[in-house]
């Protein structure tokens, strides 16, 4: 299975203008917020299973909301079918040992988690609450009905690559993978690979991802934050946002030239010392992931 670029993007016309120059101003009003997922719901690891006796799938479900701001979240993810369409991309691509459910649900946080005791994956409608002011603030052109929609298809996008994110913990968990380093740096390189790697809908997720952090960064920014911040098992929104720059440069630096700054592109998003490196690591994502996850991969 091949992680590279599916998509016929041009970064040039792709990327939101809002990135350009990023932390260079304010997202606008919406209060700070911290990292993507504040904390992973724990619990002891169950059995692990090594080989899949028969293929499972991600099944979708959509739980009551504790606010009506839920509701509307829930009404906006329900009519777009964002959790099927996420499961039936995840099904193209991998085995999954077992069924595997996919709640969408209020939490009384913006988190998204996979429970390894429960076994299933939780997408919390309070998540796309806190993201989507801030995504809006991130337009800054075209027309009324074109911003919206935009921020539309930017939700779908972050929802994409939370539960991808979430995906990953599984899979590390189902297939008792072995993981060098922080596992959430892990499962962010497997939803990068997985939508850098689709066909121009799911690119555009990727950049509507790196969209978001931009948003959350801008937003930790301007608030001081906490020193605990730093102890988290998350890299910083910052990083995550030039992580995620990085790997989709990385995946096609052809493809994405124009996001390197460059003499010639000063308002390029990614500096060129990291640029250099984007490339390799890419592939090094490649090398980590592939291999644990062959007997796994759809063709």
């Amino acid at each position: 299975m091949s992680w590279r670029s599916g998509g016929r993007l041009r970064w040039a016309a792709a990327v939101p203008f809002a990135l350009v120059g990023l932390l260079g101003a304010p997202v606008g009003t919406g209060a700070a917020t911290g990292t993507r997922a504040p904390v992973e719901r724990t619990a002891e690891p169950t059995e692990q299973v090594t080989e899949p006796a028969e293929e499972g799938a991600l099944v979708p479900s959509y739980e009551a909301g504790l606010t009506p701001e839920d509701e509307k979240v829930k009404a906006f993810l329900t009519q777009n079918a964002v959790l099927e369409d996420i499961a039936a991309y995840a099904s193209e691509r991998i085995v999954l040992p077992q069924d595997v459910p996919l709640h969408a649900a209020g939490c009384g946080e913006a988190n998204a988690f996979w429970d390894p005791r429960a076994q299933d994956i939780t997408f919390c409608y309070e998540y796309l609450e806190e993201l989507a002011p801030l995504l809006a603030a991130q337009q800054s052109k075209g027309t009324a009905e074109e911003r919206s929609a935009q921020l539309d298809q930017d939700l779908v996008g972050v929802t994409n690559e939370a539960v991808l994110h979430e995906l990953g913990h599984a899979l590390v968990n189902l297939y008792d993978l072995p993981v060098v380093g922080k596992e959430e740096d892990a499962a962010d390189q497997l939803s990068a690979l997985l939508l850098a790697s689709g066909d121009e809908r799911h690119v555009g997720y990727a950049l509507s991802t790196i969209t978001s952090y931009a948003a959350l960064a801008n937003a930790a920014a301007r608030g001081e934050q906490p020193l605990k911040v730093y102890a988290d098992e998350h890299s910083l929104d910052a990083q995550r946002f030039y992580n995620w720059v990085c790997w989709l440069y990385g995946s096609d630096p052809d493809q994405y030239a124009p996001v390197v700054q460059t003499e010639r592109n000063p308002d390029g998003i990614l500096p060129p010392d990291r640029a250099g490196q984007c490339p390799g690591e890419f592939r090094q994502m490649e090398k980590s992931w592939s291999p644990a996850l062959k007997p796994y991969l759809k063709t």
